[in-house]
């Protein structure tokens, strides 16, 4: 059991779905008694409800960046934090700059992954930086655990519960301010992530009309993803509502009556706030280790793999299933 004096700061500089990862962790803390501070980058920090961590940390620094300007920065911040008398800092992200900033911060206890086997020469190094290492592989595996059980393997210590919940009335609150009212609409996250993901454009708008024609449909985006919005918009005819903050684009998806999305951060605010989703993922090498890593944590949810012009059916027939 965790003394009472014990706080925690967690490094996690990646994208929306990473951060939310981290939720059933924070569950965790919280029952426990533990105050948390969380560094996240700036396209995220806004990903967790307001009161669901102490403080969120914004990291200026760029990733995988050795520049000697890049490196003062880090240093920099870990100055800064290294006041607040943290007793742990759990580098929860692959990046080396996470890994320098717990050094810089000098906690008496810094926690992270290392994989002395598929990484060897970043496990000697990351053990300079770190005090306690918790094994993670480098590489999918035919069974791969879900990226909320190996993050809950940092923070295992200073819980009070021998695995991450699955409780939405715990981990729904972490993620929104409140409860928005269901307005019973289907969302279809547009994105160029669809495209990035190797699934054409014209597979989209199959999706999208076929949705429509299952029910009210509300598409939306990011204001940052305008250009492919507007290319649904001509293809369709339908609007897409673009989004330049978080909390109003996850009280969006709250509000849904389910959800449509590629691998993506709409997906996991879905999976951490129980709107039921239809996840699309695009096939690839080693496909079944890589949904259990990534598919929807605790809300209803079916797999599609896409890679042939069918998809789009068998995600709306999934689809009525959740519903």
């Amino acid at each position: 059991m965790p003394k009472a004096s014990s706080s925690v700061l967690i490094i996690r500089l990646d994208a929306i779905g990473d951060a939310l990862a981290l939720t059933p962790s924070i569950a965790a803390l919280q029952r426990a008694g533990v105050p948390v501070d969380l560094v996240l980058r700036p396209a995220n920090a806004a990903v967790f409800a307001n009161g669901a961590l102490r403080d969120v940390v914004v990291a200026g620094f760029d990733l995988r960046s050795r520049s000697r300007t890049n490196l003062a920065a880090i240093a920099q911040l870990g100055r800064t934090l290294r006041d607040r008398g943290y007793t742990h800092v759990l580098v929860a992200t692959e990046d080396p700059g996470g890994y320098r900033l717990a050094a810089a911060i000098g906690a008496p206890v810094r926690a992270g992954f290392e994989d002395p086997w598929g990484k060897p020469l970043k496990a000697i190094w990351s053990r300079g930086l770190l005090t306690r290492s918790v094994y993670r592989s480098a590489a999918l595996k035919h069974a791969s655990a879900h990226e909320c059980e190996t993050l809950f393997g940092l923070v295992a210590p200073l819980a009070q519960e021998s695995a991450p919940t699955r409780d939405l009335e715990r981990l729904r609150p972490l993620v929104l301010d409140e409860a928005p009212q269901p307005d019973g609409r289907i969302v279809v996250q547009i994105s160029d992530k669809w495209e990035r993901l190797g699934i054409p454009f014209a597979q989209v708008v199959d999706l999208v009309r076929r949705v429509a024609a299952a029910g009210d449909v509300h598409l939306v985006a990011s204001e940052s993803e305008t250009v492919y919005a507007e290319r649904i918009e001509e293809a369709t005819a339908l609007p897409v509502q673009r989004f330049d903050a978080l909390p109003p684009w996850k009280a969006a998806i709250a509000a849904a009556d389910a959800l449509i999305a590629p691998d993506s951060g709409a997906l996991h605010v879905a999976g951490t706030i129980g709107t039921p989703v239809v996840a699309v993922f695009p096939p690839m090498p080693r496909f079944d280790a890589w949904v259990a890593r990534w598919s929807p944590w605790a809300a209803p949810h079916r797999i599609v793999r896409a890679g042939d012009d069918r998809w789009p059916a068998r995600a709306t027939e999934a689809l009525a299933q959740l519903r």
